[in-house]
């Protein structure tokens, strides 16, 4: 939902936000269901149109309001949303398992899975170089700061949470830094 609220604000585009009470499963309300058969959260409503999915709804926020989140360049577009698909299919997968195993089973009195953790951190350790890389050429991943920096930046943030160390990636570091001082970023926490 941040990567959302983070569009929103970058665009200045207001959102009427409704929270869900997981914990009494609102998520699995047929009304809710009817919305987003995910389940989950964010859902988008405008007007008659329901939208599910972080990115997808990204998208669509951002191609609402002439910005350059959304770049009119057809090569831009491609690029940021290549970073969006980097971090969705390379990062975010990795970092929920270690949401989960470092994060949830131990909240819940739970042993993490050592495997799983292992297979992350190797599969981390093979693409965090490659963003490590383009940090090193640009600011931000696309050249201006855009969506694709939303998406990453919103699952590498949770390093310190998940124990992830990004010591050897010192640009990342600096990139993250470069994000959370952003005055949306900081709105949004």
């Amino acid at each position: 939902c941040k990567r959302v609220r983070l569009v929103a604000a970058e665009t200045r585009l207001p959102l009427d936000l409704t929270n869900l009470d997981f914990a009494k499963g609102e998520q699995r309300a047929p009304d809710y269901l009817a919305l987003n058969p995910m389940g989950k959260a964010p859902t988008l409503i405008d007007g008659d149109f329901a939208l599910w999915e972080s990115g997808a709804i990204m998208c669509y926020l951002a191609q609402s309001k002439a910005d350059a989140l959304w770049p009119d360049d057809a090569q831009a577009r491609a690029d940021t949303l290549r970073w969006m698909f980097f971090g969705s299919c390379h990062v975010d997968p990795y970092y929920t398992i270690l949401v989960v195993e470092r994060f949830q089973k131990p909240r819940r009195n739970e042993t993490p899975d050592e495997a799983m953790l292992a297979g992350a951190d190797r599969y981390l350790k093979r693409f965090l170089p490659i963003l490590e890389a383009q940090l090193g050429k640009t600011d931000y991943v696309a050249g201006a700061f855009g969506l694709g920096d939303i998406v990453l930046g919103c699952s590498l943030e949770l390093s310190p949470m998940v124990k992830y160390d990004l010591s050897p990636y010192p640009k990342i570091r600096a990139w993250l830094d470069r994000l959370q001082s952003r005055a949306s970023w900081y709105k949004t926490v």
